[in-house]
Order: structure tokens, then sequence, then C-alpha cells
């Protein structure tokens, strides 16, 4: 006596049944990009550290101009926002605009404070517009933002 061919038996086995695939498609595209997220930490973690270290080679052994200590101080601050900023993507799964208003300030800080114009020119009216946009949209996204939202942090 024959039998029918047993229809659960396929030569490629699916353990995901054919509704749930985008799900499970989302799902392993999102620990992906975790994962390069975190991986995106660490290498900033190392970035850190070497400008930690370039601070206090530039501080201590070289002696340099206060205004390149204050730069490195600075290029620090805009590494450690740029690393709450993936703490913050990996916790909510989505960009700050007020951790990347912030970094976006400190870093032209940082700019205008490494190359410091000496007479008034396109650049010097350019870093002054740019900060002036930055500051009204961090200034418009505090006005209309509510404060029970913890947007970032």
């Amino acid at each position: 006596m024959q039998t029918a061919p047993d229809q659960s038996r396929s030569p490629l086995p699916l353990s995901i049944p054919h509704t749930d695939v985008h799900q499970a498609l989302r799902r392993y595209l999102e620990l992906a990009q975790d994962f390069i997220v975190v991986s995106l930490a660490a290498v900033l973690l190392v970035v850190m550290l070497q400008a930690l270290l370039t601070l206090g080679s530039l501080a201590f052994f070289l002696s340099k101009a206060p205004a390149e200590v204050l730069s490195q101080i600075v290029l620090l601050l805009v590494l450690i926002e740029l690393f709450r900023t993936l703490v913050f993507y990996l916790r909510e799964h989505r960009v700050s605009v007020l951790l990347m208003l912030e970094v976006a300030t400190v870093s032209e800080l940082r700019e205008v404070l490494l190359h410091q114009p000496t007479v008034p020119g396109p650049q010097l009216y350019a870093n002054a517009l740019l900060l002036a946009v930055i500051g009204s949209l961090l200034l418009t996204y505090r006005a209309f933002h509510n404060p029970t939202d913890q947007d970032a942090g």
C-alpha cells in the first residue's frame, strides 16, 4: 500500500510561518543595526582614549598654547556627545534631534576656538550665521517640545 507523501516534510524546513517573515526580517535587521551601533560606540571609546592621551601630552609635555588645549578639551566633549547619541539610539531606536543640535553647536565652537578669525571676513560671518541658526533651532525645539517627554536622557 502506497501512502501519500508527507506534506509537512519539505526539503527546506522553514521554521518561520510565511505570515511572520516580515516581522522576523525586521527583527534581524534591527539586530544587525544594533551591532553596527555598538561597534561604532566601541570605536568611539578608543578614539576618546586617544584624544585623552593627546590632551595630556599637549597640556603637560608639549606645553602647547591654551587655545590648542581648549580645542582638544572641546573635541573630547564632542566625542562624549556623540557617544551619548549612540547610547540614546540603542535605548530608543531613534536619533535625538536635541542631542544632534548640541553636538553641532559644540563642534562649531571647537572650530571657532581652533581657527580664530583675526579679521572680519566671510569665514567669521559664516561661523556667526551657523551658530545663530543652530541656536535658533535649539530654542525652537525646546519651546515646542513637551518638557515631560524625556528625549535626550
